[in-house]
């Protein structure tokens, strides 16, 4: 049996077996305090995988592989070694 199921009470009724959680809900005290932390972007999935191999290998989180990239990025594009050769995409607004 799954851990899911041993955190659930049976009930049955006159619609049959039904599901109830006994888990507690989750305390997101710690995520609002941290929330200027976080940052998402969208990336290819090969640069997401290659991310998180080389994460393994160092036994580091991906969190850490990204924040190193981006820092040595911008470090590297202040100081004139990257440069950047872009076009920007037109985006468009959801509803107009």
């Amino acid at each position: 049996m799954s851990a899911d199921k041993k955190r659930q009470s049976i009930n049955s009724g006159a619609e049959g077996l039904t599901f109830e959680s006994t888990k507690k809900p989750r305390s997101r005290k710690w995520d609002k305090e941290h929330n200027y932390q976080i940052a998402s972007y969208r990336i290819d999935t090969e640069i997401k995988q290659y991310i998180a191999t080389l994460a393994k290998e160092l036994k580091i989180s991906t969190a850490d592989i990204a924040e190193y990239f981006l820092s040595y990025a911008i470090e590297a594009y202040k100081d004139g070694t990257l440069k950047l050769e872009v076009e920007p995409q037109k985006y468009k607004i959801k509803g107009k």
